[in-house]
């Protein structure tokens, strides 16, 4: 009774829903995507290893002569050529917006004496 009972509500479901060989082979698709998604998990991790050792192996810093400390005159002159370009920068930077204004407003005045 209970085997008939089962085939009968299977059978409805089937015809109601999705049928049994489309369930398969759904199952099977989502079966093979899981196993490929394992498969680049795993690559994954052995690159994750392959980093975490390289990171692990002492580093051998190689020897180079003794850092040069810059002159302060020199620095004063990187300092004040950078304070000038950064000057000129803002200021062409506004005579850019002030002549995007006044083409603007000779376009105004082209169509206004269109009309």
């Amino acid at each position: 009774m209970a085997k008939r009972l089962r085939r009968a509500v299977r059978a409805w479901f089937d015809a109601r829903y999705i049928p049994r060989a489309e369930h398969r082979d759904a199952v099977r698709d989502i079966l093979w995507e899981v196993q490929a998604a394992g498969r680049e998990l795993a690559e994954l991790r052995r690159e994750v290893e392959t980093m975490r050792a390289r990171l692990a192996k002492p580093v051998t810093a190689p020897v180079t002569a003794p850092v040069k400390v810059p002159d302060p005159r020199q620095t004063a002159r990187w300092d004040d050529a950078h304070r000038l370009a950064s000057e000129t920068a803002s200021a062409v930077d506004h005579l850019l917006q002030n002549e995007i204004l006044l083409w603007q407003a000779v376009d105004r005045i082209d169509l206004e004496g269109a009309t």
